[in-house]
């Protein structure tokens, strides 16, 4: 390659006369192999005229392009391999292991392979933002930059590279901290933990033990003060833990609701029930104490003085002010709707609420308590697309030899699809799932699901072993023998019955499982996990 550029070099190139190549340029003794072809393209591209000089001169640069890259790839292999390691190239650097008489030392080559930074650390890490991680032989950790020099001494257990100008480097005691690249502890190394930053750019971190939030340039936002801290919910309100007890921070990290209570449930429809006191988890609740309400600001709109209060449901929610005693509605400022005096009250939806005197017949009040329809129903469910299914049988079962007692109700009371089935369910999506016995088979207790629109007008046939509501525009069924499959409102089955267990759709997307294989699909069957 020395003769080549030389050779070119020695060409005098005037505008306006003609150009010649001198053999003299480009002797014979290196006129072999590679050099000889470079020789030939050389005098070649220098003797034609016009275009043809011009593309052979492209042809003759791009040429020797190639071979200066292929030798110069070939003499960065043949430079490095004696070395025992060789690690990725950042920054025209590579970290090298050198191994003399047993002993390993660490050093950086360029982009040729020579060394550029003496192999003489205990370790060392790939260069990021112009400096490197390495340890000396005593066992400390600092930064170089690319020619070596020390940038920040050693002195970290563990350093991370750098990334946007910042390192994480931790100290004793596994503490963890953050450093710029001009040595400066943005974040000093008293943290066990700390989390990736959020779209706010705020960290979670533990230290001793307690939680709290910092931001990226090290300001604390959150004291670690609490046993457990979460993430901001849908309003923004950030739940913690200190002592058994829960509270909520507001979005600028302020306690705007001390940690005072036994159980927070989520929120629902802009309110959570809270409780003191309770005792014994039942169903995920605790059982006993005292139950009040706060809204999305944390404010406590009920005090916690109900044995019983349920989640609101159009503004008013369900309480008991006694163990054994009767069921009343309050709003959620804590003023008493309807006065207790039902066995059962379930929450309001379409202006109604599914209410019983005695915990046997079922029927349904308004607002103010006035019966809006007959309390002759032993199962009234819960309202979807205007309409609930009922069931007029004891106990809300069906036996061989009754007749069906099954249709729906709307909020007015009124039975708008009267009953002709052993079983209903609840609407979604405009379709509801409906059986009968002995449909399809001599054996009366033979049940087979369909689905029905809300005139009643059965849209899918009744073939299906299980029949699940529908989301995301397909419902789950089961047939036996074959599995789960999915149909979409026109009863076509989108997703054939063959998965031995099967989830509702939800974002357009259910996990199957299939001969121990557990998957995700698509609303159209395609596997796009799991694979």
């Amino acid at each position: 390659m020395a003769a080549v550029s030389a050779g070119v070099g020695a060409v005098n190139f005037q505008p306006g006369r003609r150009r010649f190549c001198r053999d003299d340029a480009f002797p014979a003794e290196n006129r072999s192999g590679r050099n000889r072809k470079i020789w030939f393209c050389a005098r070649l591209a220098l003797s034609l005229h016009g275009k043809h000089k011009t593309e052979a001169m492209k042809r003759l640069l791009f040429f020797l392009t190639v071979v200066t890259l292929v030798s110069c790839g070939q003499s960065f292999e043949k430079r490095t391999a004696k070395y025992a390691e060789v690690g990725e190239m950042s920054d025209n650097r590579a970290a090298v292991l050198d191994i003399n008489e047993g002993v390993g030392r660490w050093g950086y080559v360029d982009g040729t392979g020579r060394l550029a930074i003496e192999c003489r650390y205990a370790d060392a890490r790939r260069f990021a933002d112009g400096l490197a991680a390495v340890q000396v032989p005593e066992g400390a950790w600092g930064y170089i930059d690319t020619v070596g020099r020390l940038v920040i001494a050693p002195q970290f257990v563990l350093a991370e590279p750098f990334e946007d100008g910042m390192a994480w480097v931790q100290a004793a005691g596994e503490l963890w901290g953050r450093v710029d690249k001009s040595g400066k502890m943005v974040i000093p190394c008293l943290y066990s933990e700390i989390g990736e930053p959020d779209e706010r750019g705020w960290m979670r971190v533990l230290r001793d033990g307690k939680w709290g939030y910092l931001r990226e340039n090290g300001e604390v936002v959150v004291p670690c003060d609490y046993n457990l801290i979460g993430e901001p919910n849908a309003y923004g309100l950030i739940p913690v833990t200190s002592g058994g007890k829960h509270g909520f921070l507001d979005a600028d990290g302020r306690e705007v609701l001390p940690c005072f209570f036994t159980y927070i449930s989520d929120f629902k429809d802009g309110y959570a029930r809270t409780n003191y006191g309770g005792s014994m988890m039942l169903r995920d609740e605790p059982y006993g104490g005292q139950w009040g309400l706060i809204d999305t600001l944390g404010r406590e709109t009920i005090p916690c003085r109900y044995y019983y209060l349920d989640t609101p449901g159009e503004g008013l929610a369900a309480f008991m002010l006694e163990q054994f005693g009767n069921f009343g509605y309050v709003d959620v400022k804590g003023n008493v709707a309807i006065s207790p005096r039902f066995a059962v009250a379930k929450p309001f939806s379409g202006g109604v609420a599914v209410v019983s005197y005695n915990n046997v017949n079922y029927g349904l009040v308004d607002r103010n308590g006035n019966e809006v329809s007959s309390f002759r129903y032993k199962r009234i469910g819960e309202f979807h697309d205007g309409l609930a299914p009922f069931n007029t049988n004891l106990y809300g079962m069906n036996f061989q030899g009754m007749e069906p007692r099954c249709g729906y109700i709307d909020t007015e009371g009124r039975e708008v699809l009267p009953a002709k089935w052993d079983d209903a369910g609840e609407f979604s999506e405009m379709r509801a799932p409906v059986m009968r016995f002995g449909v399809n088979s001599e054996d009366f207790y033979d049940a087979r699901w369909g689905y029905i629109a809300t005139n009643g007008q059965l849209v899918v046939p009744f073939k299906y072993h299980e029949a699940y509501p529908f989301s995301c525009g397909l419902a789950r069924v089961f047939v036996k023998g074959l599995g789960y499959g999915y149909i979409n409102r026109k009863g076509e089955e989108v997703v054939p019955c063959k998965y031995q267990e099967a989830e509702d759709f939800h974002d357009f997307t259910a996990k199957v499982k299939q001969y121990d294989r557990v998957m995700t699909i698509d609303d159209k069957g395609q596997i796009v996990e799991g694979q």
